[in-house]
Formats: structure tokens, C-alpha cells, sequence
């Protein structure tokens, strides 16, 4: 291969690759009960004031929206709760955006709901740390 397409060719697979986002992020594991996980994640969307669309106790999943901002339409998000190894359970968030008015409207090309998924789980490990520690829950 020459040297030319070469380099054509490693520009074309880092600009795919960095394109690509694994959504690791939408991604956590909590040292609690899926219970007790489930209760967090409910009380960080209220803290959130993130509108709950529907929720399954038993299958401990919650559908809500969020809001629309200055760089997109708002979300529409389900969140997951599974159990794992230890007494640990699993939680994943699926984001979709909404798209924009219009019949053309399109979902936001920059937000991708990172920052707002991040709020969960930093509300969620607030109240459980909160919770483990023994000290009496703020009402």
C-alpha cells in the first residue's frame, strides 16, 4: 500500500471511530439492593423534576421525559434496574431525543442526554451513600 493511501486510510478509521459512542455512561453498577436502587432512582427523577411517564415496580423500569433545552428538544429515557453479583444491581439508560417541531423536526445533533443521564446517577449515589451512612433522611 502506498504511503498516501496509507494515510488516507488511518484518517478515514480514527474520524469513524472517534464518530462512534459507546455509551458507556449510560452504564452503572450500585452496591445496593435492586430495591433500594429502584427507590434512589425514582427520588433522583423527582429531585430532577423529570416527568414519569410510566414505571413497572415489578420489572423495576421507569419511563420519563425530560425537558426540552438550549441545544435539544428533551428526551424521552427508560432506566433499567437488574440484579448482580453481591447483593449489586445494575442500572442502564436507554436516551432517546425528541425531535423538533415541524414535520421535518430532527433530534439534536450535539446533546445526546450525557449530562442529564449523569444527574441520575450522581442523585442516585447521593441517597444511597446518604442512606448507607445511617444518618436520618431529609424529608
Amino acid at each position: 500500500m502506498s504511503v498516501p493511501k496509507f494515510l488516507f486510510t488511518v484518517c478515514v478509521l480514527t474520524i469513524g471511530l472517534s464518530g462512534q459512542d459507546s455509551r458507556e455512561w449510560t452504564k452503572r453498577t450500585f452496591s445496593a439492593s435492586p430495591d433500594r436502587v429502584f427507590v434512589a432512582a425514582l427520588q433522583s427523577l423527582a429531585a430532577q423534576h423529570y416527568e414519569v411517564l410510566d414505571k413497572n415496580d415489578d420489572k423495576m423500569t421507569v419511563r420519563f421525559k425530560v425537558g426540552k433545552s438550549a441545544f435539544s428538544w428533551g428526551y424521552v429515557m427508560l432506566l433499567e434496574i437488574s440484579s448482580a453479583e453481591d447483593n449489586a444491581s445494575n442500572v442502564s439508560i436507554d436516551v432517546a431525543g425528541v425531535r423538533g417541531p415541524g414535520p421535518d423536526g430532527k433530534v439534536s445533533l450535539v446533546a445526546k442526554g450525557k449530562k442529564e443521564v449523569e444527574k441520575i446517577f450522581q442523585g442516585m449515589d447521593q441517597l444511597l451513600t446518604h442512606e448507607s451512612s445511617g444518618a436520618p433522611k431529609a424529608k
